[in-house]
């Protein structure tokens, strides 16, 4: 299994984790214990688990004496990245054009709100290029074949 193989089942497994105890404390801080959704919303304080994603780069260390990235790592590099884009764009725009149709032009939209748009595209982005990644690779411990 290569380095950037390693790198996508570490930032699928964050995210994924982030995104599911955040589903799961925010539903029993307002089902089990009543809450109301305002104040379980604080639940969400897991999704701080993606950030942790970011230090893949870090704990996955490029190995000396062998080639870094040849061309086809480069391509699906590239494949990730926009298929992820691809993937975040839409989502985006949909959430930044649906208040406008909600509240009207003269609205306001909370800044939870606007919070919540990073961390979805956030996701999206995370979750789609690690997805490609090792879709490209073949999901396997498959060095360069």
């Amino acid at each position: 299994m290569n380095r950037a193989q390693k790198m996508a089942w570490f930032s699928l497994i964050m995210v994924t984790l982030g995104f599911v105890l955040s589903l799961l404390s925010v539903g029993v801080l307002h089902f089990a214990y009543g809450l109301p959704m305002r104040r379980a919303a604080g639940g969400f304080g897991f999704i701080g688990i993606m950030g942790l994603s970011a230090m893949a780069p870090l704990l996955f260390k490029k190995d000396k004496g062998k080639v870094k990235l040849d061309e086809r790592d480069l391509l699906i590099k590239n494949k990730a990245t926009m298929a992820a884009y691809c993937g975040f764009w839409p989502v985006f725009v949909v959430a930044a054009i649906v208040p406008f149709f909600i509240y009207g032009p003269d609205g306001m939209v909370s800044v939870k709100y606007l919070c919540s748009m990073v961390f979805v595209g956030m996701f999206i982005v995370i979750f789609v290029q690690s997805l490609v990644t090792l879709q490209e690779y073949g999901w396997r411990a498959k060095d360069g074949a």
